[in-house]
């Protein structure tokens, strides 16, 4: 399954009523994030980018997030992957309206690229 095949069906579990599986997201990103190569999470971060700025709910959104920062960290590279630069002001608007623990979580992202 693709990366990004694979998070969305994470999503659609995440946003299950009930939730199934409440540590659906943390074991994507330890059996699925943590085994990429540098080059693979920093190429999946654009499509990350673009299921973030797609979802309304703040936990789901937040979820992603901590995604994105993992294929940050695991891509070992500060370079700014293109959606990113190019979307930082809608997802910046996005969590603006969301609680203090999703606007610190979007501020830990870009801190990690230096665009704070």
């Amino acid at each position: 399954m693709k990366y990004v095949d694979a998070l969305i069906h994470v999503i659609d579990g995440w946003n299950s009523n009930p939730i199934v599986d409440e540590w659906i997201f943390e074991k994507f990103r330890v059996s699925v994030v943590a085994n990429m190569s540098a080059s693979e999470a920093f190429n999946s971060i654009n499509e990350t980018v673009n299921l973030l700025l797609a979802e309304a709910d703040e936990s789901t959104a937040t979820e992603i997030l901590q995604t994105l920062i993992g294929l940050a960290h695991r891509s070992e590279t500060t370079e700014v992957p293109s959606a990113l630069l190019t979307q930082m002001e809608a997802i910046k608007a996005k969590f603006s309206v969301f609680g203090d623990y999703a606007q610190n979580k979007q501020k830990e992202l870009f801190k990690y690229y230096r665009l704070q």
